[in-house]
């Protein structure tokens, strides 16, 4: 079972750890949600897209693998 995260700083956390981080974006509702997945959970969090393309960038010049839905 996947599991929800609401603070940014807690999922940053796990997204630096993560294996790979998936994308799937929602424009009609103007929200993304990220979900980084770690060997044992996905841990998932929900954002506005333009705050989730800015933690998007930052995570892609540390060389994670990003997949877009």
């Amino acid at each position: 079972m996947p599991k929800e995260v609401f603070l940014v700083e807690i999922w940053r956390k796990y997204a630096e750890k993560a294996e790979e981080i998936r994308v799937k974006r929602f424009p009609e509702e103007n929200v993304a949600k990220l979900k980084a997945r770690l060997s044992g959970y996905l841990y998932t969090i929900r954002l506005p897209i333009s705050k989730a393309d800015a933690i998007l960038a930052e995570l892609k010049e540390k060389g994670k693998n990003i997949v877009e839905f």
